[in-house]
């Protein structure tokens, strides 16, 4: 029997995750402990294990995706097996929540005081960065957007994107 693979809540303040690097292919079969997959979080890199055997069946996601906690990045199962077919679609429902809400919170952390307040952006302009990389851009004061408009990063912007703006700000 089929299952999915889904970005679980493995830490209580886990939003988001970075899968890194796909480690299979769809087609390969998997043995119990073989990794599947590297995923970033804030505070770690690590290899997704499979808990038993199958075959990778579909792959929803390219790596240096920034997926939500509920995300199915993949399917597993027997060969013969087909996956189901409202995967896509429960995956890009997650996907619009998400960005609502990550929009929501940026919109309520402005704090201004002033009548007009900024509104919140639209998800299609949302910046692609790896979850550290926010972190590091946070911690530095330094806008990800520009990050990103500087570095021109062919996926997400990453934490070594982040260092090397301000690096580079730092000798201007």
């Amino acid at each position: 029997m089929g299952q999915p693979i889904v970005i679980e809540k493995w830490a209580e303040n886990l939003e988001e995750v970075t899968l890194s690097r796909w480690l299979k292919a769809v087609g390969d079969t998997l043995a119990e402990g073989d990794s599947l997959c590297e995923i970033i979080t804030d505070k770690v890199t690590f290899e997704y294990e499979i808990e038993s055997p199958a075959t990778l069946l579909a792959v929803y996601c390219q790596e240096r995706s920034v997926l939500p906690v509920g995300y199915v990045m993949a399917y597993v199962g027997e060969p013969s097996e087909a996956p189901p077919a409202d995967i896509d679609a429960q995956n890009a429902e997650l996907l619009r929540e998400h960005a609502a809400q990550t929009a929501l919170h940026l919109d309520l952390g402005q704090g201004e005081t002033g009548a007009r307040r900024a509104a919140p952006r639209a998800p299609e302009s949302r910046v692609r960065a790896t979850p550290a990389a926010r972190r590091v851009a946070r911690e530095a004061k330094v806008a990800i957007e520009q990050v990103a408009k500087w570095a021109q990063p062919d996926g997400p912007v990453t934490e070594a994107d982040v260092e090397a703006y301000v690096r580079a700000q730092s000798k201007t």
